[in-house]
């Protein structure tokens, strides 16, 4: 499964998540920077009829402190929805198994080097299709990856984490522009 597969079906998969979630954050986002907004436009009105320099100069300062303090607050609620959003993302990675998921692990596999793999940690549901795959190796199940392997050599030296968890976080900085131009288009 590829980059533009995972990111296709996580969006499919989230999207309504992702609206939901878009929506309460934009109407909060939208809100904060609205009285951010409206107490720059204050300030400018009332830096406006100040007459003397000195008084000019505060206001500018307070006009730039409100806007600075604006920006930050769309900073942080930016990595808030991010947060949000690649947490629900891994929390739909389960649904990729629904799609040709034996096609996708034989995949996976073949994208393996061909080493003597001794250790393959897998998905409970996933030990029988390992055990033909890696008929040397020890399977471990562990139920946080929901697909995908994590394979390693018998000394240790060498391992490769190929689970869909492990796309997922190399993707994301890929995938969350896209996500986030779509959602300032909406809001």
């Amino acid at each position: 499964m590829n980059c533009e597969e995972l990111i296709g079906s996580l969006w499919q998969e989230a999207e309504k998540k992702i609206s939901a979630i878009l929506r309460d954050s934009g109407e909060e986002e939208a809100r904060i920077v609205e009285e951010a907004l409206l107490r720059i436009r204050r300030l400018r009105e009332e830096s406006q009829q100040l007459c003397s320099s000195a008084s000019g100069k505060r206001a500018g300062e307070i006009l730039s402190e409100a806007e600075k303090k604006a920006r930050l607050v769309t900073i942080a609620e930016d990595a808030r929805l991010s947060e949000r959003l690649y947490r629900i993302s891994q929390a739909s990675l389960h649904e990729l198994r629904k799609c040709d998921y034996q096609g996708s692990f034989r995949n996976m596999v073949s994208e393996l080097p061909p080493l003597g793999w001794k250790i393959v940690r897998v998905h409970a549901e996933d030990a029988g299709t390992a055990r033909e795959y890696f008929p040397e190796a020890g399977i471990i199940t562990d139920d946080s990856i929901s697909g995908g392997m994590d394979v390693m050599t018998e000394d240790g030296k060498i391992r490769v984490i190929n689970t869909f968890e492990k796309r997922l976080e190399r993707a994301w900085g890929d995938i969350l522009p896209h996500i986030m131009k779509e959602f300032r288009e909406t809001v």
